[in-house]
Protein backbone atom coordinates (compact mmCIF):
# COMPACT_ATOMS: atom_id res chain seq x y z
CA UNK A 1 0.00 0.00 0.00
CA UNK A 2 0.97 3.66 -0.86
CA UNK A 3 1.28 5.96 2.12
CA UNK A 4 -1.55 8.03 1.16
CA UNK A 5 -3.86 4.60 1.10
CA UNK A 6 -2.66 3.81 4.47
CA UNK A 7 -3.28 6.93 5.91
CA UNK A 8 -7.41 7.42 4.38
CA UNK A 9 -7.62 3.25 4.99
CA UNK A 10 -6.90 3.42 9.09
CA UNK A 11 -10.01 3.27 11.32
CA UNK A 12 -11.01 3.16 15.11
CA UNK A 13 -11.76 -0.41 15.43
CA UNK A 14 -14.06 -1.13 18.51
CA UNK A 15 -14.72 -4.97 17.26
CA UNK A 16 -11.78 -7.51 17.11
CA UNK A 17 -11.05 -11.11 16.35
CA UNK A 18 -9.97 -13.32 19.32
CA UNK A 19 -6.87 -14.46 17.22
CA UNK A 20 -3.68 -13.92 18.92
CA UNK A 21 -1.53 -11.73 17.49
CA UNK A 22 2.30 -12.76 16.85
CA UNK A 23 4.65 -11.76 19.43
CA UNK A 24 7.77 -11.14 16.21
CA UNK A 25 4.32 -9.60 14.53
CA UNK A 26 4.02 -6.72 17.61
CA UNK A 27 7.67 -6.70 17.69
CA UNK A 28 8.19 -5.53 14.46
CA UNK A 29 5.59 -2.55 14.44
CA UNK A 30 7.10 -1.14 17.53
CA UNK A 31 10.74 -0.98 16.61
CA UNK A 32 9.72 0.51 13.94
CA UNK A 33 7.09 2.89 15.58
CA UNK A 34 10.29 4.19 17.62
CA UNK A 35 11.58 6.26 14.98
CA UNK A 36 8.79 8.66 15.15
CA UNK A 37 9.75 12.29 16.30
CA UNK A 38 10.27 13.55 19.88
CA UNK A 39 11.07 17.21 21.32
CA UNK A 40 14.53 17.50 21.55
CA UNK A 41 15.16 14.28 20.41
CA UNK A 42 14.10 13.06 24.10
CA UNK A 43 11.87 9.91 23.14
CA UNK A 44 10.70 10.43 26.47
CA UNK A 45 7.91 7.51 25.90
CA UNK A 46 7.48 3.69 27.83
CA UNK A 47 5.57 1.39 26.75
CA UNK A 48 4.10 -1.38 28.19
CA UNK A 49 2.55 -4.25 25.96
CA UNK A 50 -0.34 -6.79 27.59
CA UNK A 51 -1.82 -9.75 26.67
CA UNK A 52 -2.65 -13.67 27.94
CA UNK A 53 -4.48 -13.49 31.40
CA UNK A 54 -2.76 -9.57 32.30
CA UNK A 55 -4.80 -8.37 29.04
CA UNK A 56 -7.87 -9.87 31.06
CA UNK A 57 -7.19 -8.57 34.23
CA UNK A 58 -6.66 -4.93 32.49
CA UNK A 59 -9.52 -4.75 30.75
CA UNK A 60 -11.76 -5.37 33.75
CA UNK A 61 -9.60 -2.20 34.68
CA UNK A 62 -10.33 0.04 31.68
CA UNK A 63 -14.17 -1.18 31.83
CA UNK A 64 -14.48 0.98 34.87
CA UNK A 65 -13.48 4.13 33.13
CA UNK A 66 -16.61 3.90 30.77
CA UNK A 67 -18.57 3.96 34.15
CA UNK A 68 -16.90 7.16 35.10
CA UNK A 69 -17.60 8.58 31.12
CA UNK A 70 -20.50 7.18 31.26
CA UNK A 71 -22.21 11.00 32.30
CA UNK A 72 -20.03 13.39 29.63
CA UNK A 73 -21.40 10.85 26.82
CA UNK A 74 -24.62 11.21 27.76
CA UNK A 75 -24.17 15.38 27.50
CA UNK A 76 -22.44 14.98 24.04
CA UNK A 77 -23.89 12.25 22.28
CA UNK A 78 -27.21 10.54 21.10
CA UNK A 79 -28.15 7.86 23.17
CA UNK A 80 -26.66 5.36 20.24
CA UNK A 81 -23.12 6.41 20.16
CA UNK A 82 -23.18 6.60 24.42
CA UNK A 83 -24.01 2.88 23.97
CA UNK A 84 -21.91 2.00 21.24
CA UNK A 85 -19.14 3.17 23.36
CA UNK A 86 -19.92 1.78 27.18
CA UNK A 87 -20.12 -1.66 25.00
CA UNK A 88 -16.76 -1.31 23.73
CA UNK A 89 -15.30 0.03 26.94
CA UNK A 90 -16.38 -3.14 28.48
CA UNK A 91 -13.88 -5.59 26.54
CA UNK A 92 -12.48 -3.17 24.42
CA UNK A 93 -14.03 -4.59 21.71
CA UNK A 94 -12.02 -8.20 22.67
CA UNK A 95 -8.91 -6.90 21.23
CA UNK A 96 -6.18 -9.19 22.46
CA UNK A 97 -3.30 -7.12 23.26
CA UNK A 98 -3.30 -3.92 25.17
CA UNK A 99 -0.45 -0.79 24.74
CA UNK A 100 -0.27 1.58 27.32
CA UNK A 101 1.90 4.63 27.14
CA UNK A 102 3.69 6.30 29.86
CA UNK A 103 6.21 9.31 29.86
CA UNK A 104 7.80 10.76 33.04
CA UNK A 105 6.36 12.30 36.13
CA UNK A 106 7.63 15.90 35.84
CA UNK A 107 8.51 17.49 39.03
CA UNK A 108 5.83 19.70 39.17
CA UNK A 109 3.27 17.99 38.96
CA UNK A 110 4.30 16.15 42.93
CA UNK A 111 6.75 19.40 44.23
CA UNK A 112 4.29 22.54 44.92
CA UNK A 113 7.37 24.06 46.16
CA UNK A 114 8.73 25.10 42.62
CA UNK A 115 9.02 28.61 41.46
CA UNK A 116 6.64 29.75 38.54
CA UNK A 117 9.43 29.76 36.16
CA UNK A 118 10.13 25.87 36.68
CA UNK A 119 6.62 24.90 36.94
CA UNK A 120 6.44 26.51 33.79
CA UNK A 121 9.61 24.59 32.40
CA UNK A 122 8.07 21.55 33.21
CA UNK A 123 4.44 22.02 31.91
CA UNK A 124 6.18 22.80 28.92
CA UNK A 125 8.15 19.58 29.03
CA UNK A 126 4.99 17.52 29.80
CA UNK A 127 3.26 18.50 26.85
CA UNK A 128 6.13 18.08 24.74
CA UNK A 129 5.94 14.50 26.16
CA UNK A 130 2.70 13.90 25.10
CA UNK A 131 3.03 15.38 21.68
CA UNK A 132 6.27 12.86 21.22
CA UNK A 133 4.16 10.11 22.04
CA UNK A 134 1.07 11.14 19.73
CA UNK A 135 3.43 10.90 17.22
CA UNK A 136 4.94 7.96 18.09
CA UNK A 137 1.06 5.51 18.25
CA UNK A 138 0.14 7.53 15.22
CA UNK A 139 3.23 5.21 13.74
CA UNK A 140 2.24 2.26 15.72
CA UNK A 141 -1.41 2.40 14.07
CA UNK A 142 -0.48 3.37 10.80
CA UNK A 143 1.80 0.31 10.84
CA UNK A 144 -0.43 -2.06 12.35
CA UNK A 145 -2.98 -1.38 9.60
CA UNK A 146 -0.14 -1.95 6.93
CA UNK A 147 -0.24 -5.70 8.36
CA UNK A 148 -3.97 -6.09 8.20
CA UNK A 149 -4.23 -4.93 12.05
CA UNK A 150 -6.71 -2.77 13.76
CA UNK A 151 -6.62 -0.39 16.35
CA UNK A 152 -8.43 1.98 18.65
CA UNK A 153 -6.61 4.64 20.16
CA UNK A 154 -7.72 5.45 23.54
CA UNK A 155 -7.46 8.28 26.28
CA UNK A 156 -10.61 6.82 28.72
CA UNK A 157 -8.60 4.82 30.83
CA UNK A 158 -6.99 7.79 32.34
CA UNK A 159 -9.85 7.53 34.42
CA UNK A 160 -8.49 4.63 36.02
CA UNK A 161 -4.76 5.74 35.70
CA UNK A 162 -4.07 5.15 39.58
CA UNK A 163 -5.80 1.27 39.13
CA UNK A 164 -3.25 1.32 36.09
CA UNK A 165 0.01 2.17 37.61
CA UNK A 166 -0.49 -0.25 40.28
CA UNK A 167 -1.44 -2.86 38.37
CA UNK A 168 1.67 -1.90 36.26
CA UNK A 169 3.67 -1.08 39.68
CA UNK A 170 4.65 2.27 38.32
CA UNK A 171 5.25 5.08 40.43
CA UNK A 172 7.53 7.33 38.60
CA UNK A 173 5.20 8.09 35.45
CA UNK A 174 2.28 9.31 34.40
CA UNK A 175 0.30 7.48 31.97
CA UNK A 176 -0.71 9.02 28.50
CA UNK A 177 -2.94 6.71 26.63
CA UNK A 178 -3.64 3.04 25.54
CA UNK A 179 -3.81 1.60 22.22
CA UNK A 180 -6.17 -1.61 21.38
CA UNK A 181 -5.03 -4.13 18.75
CA UNK A 182 -5.48 -7.03 17.21
CA UNK A 183 -7.12 -8.56 13.41
CA UNK A 184 -10.31 -6.36 13.12
CA UNK A 185 -13.23 -7.87 12.91
CA UNK A 186 -15.64 -5.37 11.49
CA UNK A 187 -15.27 -2.53 8.46
CA UNK A 188 -16.64 0.49 10.00
CA UNK A 189 -17.69 3.46 7.14
CA UNK A 190 -15.43 6.43 6.11
CA UNK A 191 -15.91 8.95 8.45
CA UNK A 192 -16.29 12.37 6.37
CA UNK A 193 -13.77 15.22 6.76
CA UNK A 194 -14.25 18.72 8.50
CA UNK A 195 -13.64 21.28 5.92
CA UNK A 196 -12.16 24.31 5.88
CA UNK A 197 -9.71 23.73 8.60
CA UNK A 198 -6.32 24.45 6.55
CA UNK A 199 -5.39 28.30 6.40
CA UNK A 200 -2.43 29.50 3.68
CA UNK A 201 -1.27 32.61 5.01
CA UNK A 202 1.80 34.58 2.74
CA UNK A 203 0.84 32.25 -0.72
Amino acid sequence: MELKEILKGRRSIRKFKKDPVPRELLEEILEASLWAPSGKNRQPWEIYVVGGEKRDELAKLIAEAGKHLKPKLEELFPEKIVKITLQFFENVGDAPVIILFYIPKYEYAVNNQMSGHERHFNEENRIEAIMSVSALVENLMLLAYEKGLGTCWMTGPRYVADDIDRFLGVTDKEFVCAVVLGYPDQTPPVPPRKSGKIQFIGF
